[in-house]
């Protein structure tokens, strides 16, 4: 038997039929279309469709929200809020569907498969598209009442706020989409300049690990991890950005924290994919 997931991220859906030994069987992947929510929806179908043989259940990671009965509420996408995902996919595909944010997602696949493995108490920060942390506390997943936790976008980390406070959060500041407004070129492109000396990337990615170290001061003030994993597509550029990042730790964090351990995912972009496939194999069961 087999089990299919699903990453919906900001940029992308990932798709990977995966059997119930952990193998990966095949993967695929294509550019979201995020004029029309419709057509996100037809897209997982499309890409799920020719996988579909002797299928146990299927996963779907999201970026975004999603409530305990499976509706789910996708920022980047229009139309999803509210959508019933998992009523949806059952129908069409007759197995069992389950749909988690991907940040649950994340730090479930890091914490039974990557670098969290053993701890109790783990934040793990993603920062992409946008930017969240996955939380696991005293061993359990917490997604708070309303499935919010870790919503470190919304952070306001230096007082500086315009008047529309959406582009003068934390997440204006770190994530994808404001690095080529501010630094002129993608995450993708300030890496390559980085390894091939340039200057100019250098600074600014260290400038960027500086920043997001803000935000990981205030994290680990609240919650008090054993360990900060890094994750989504800025962990690419970790090598750039670790220094940044630990200055900030070692400057502004509390006298005690400033030890902790703070780590690059080990998962990558597997992290969703292999994290909801863990989830809902515990569901169908081995």
């Amino acid at each position: 038997m087999k089990i299919i997931a699903v990453d919906v991220g900001g940029t992308n859906i990932r798709v990977a039929l995966i059997d119930l030994n952990g193998t990966v069987l095949s993967r695929t992947s294509c550019p979201i279309e995020k004029d029309n929510g419709e057509d996100v929806l037809e897209q997982i179908i499309h890409l799920v469709n020719p996988l579909f043989d002797n299928v146990e259940g299927i996963g779907i990671a999201v970026a975004g929200a999603v409530t305990s009965d499976g509706l789910v509420w996708a920022p980047n996408i229009p139309e999803w809020k509210d959508l019933p995902l998992e009523r949806i996919l059952r129908e069409k595909f007759h197995v069992d569907v389950m749909v988690k944010d991907d940040r649950s997602s994340m730090i479930f696949g890091e914490s039974r498969f990557g670098v969290a493995k053993g701890y109790k108490d783990v934040a793990y920060v993603i920062v992409g598209t946008g930017i969240a942390a996955g939380l696991i506390i005293n061993g359990e997943i917490y997604g708070g009442s309303r499935g919010l936790a870790g919503s470190l976008g919304w952070l306001i980390t230096d007082g500086k706020v315009s008047q529309d406070p959406v582009h003068g959060n934390f997440e204006s500041k770190v994530a994808g989409l404001s690095l080529e407004k501010r630094f002129g070129m993608n995450g993708q492109i300030l890496a390559e300049e980085a390894s091939k000396g340039n200057i100019k990337a250098l600074e600014n990615l260290n400038k960027l690990g500086e920043e997001i170290g803000i935000g990981i001061v205030d994290l680990v003030t609240i919650v008090d991890p054993e360990i900060v994993v890094i994750g989504g597509g800025v962990s690419k550029s970790w090598q750039y950005i670790e220094k940044g990042i630990r200055h900030t730790l070692d400057e502004w964090g509390h006298p005690i924290f400033k030890g902790i351990k703070v780590v690059c995912s080990s998962l990558g972009d597997d992290a969703g994919i292999l994290g909801i496939y863990g989830m809902i194999k515990e569901r169908v069961g081995d």
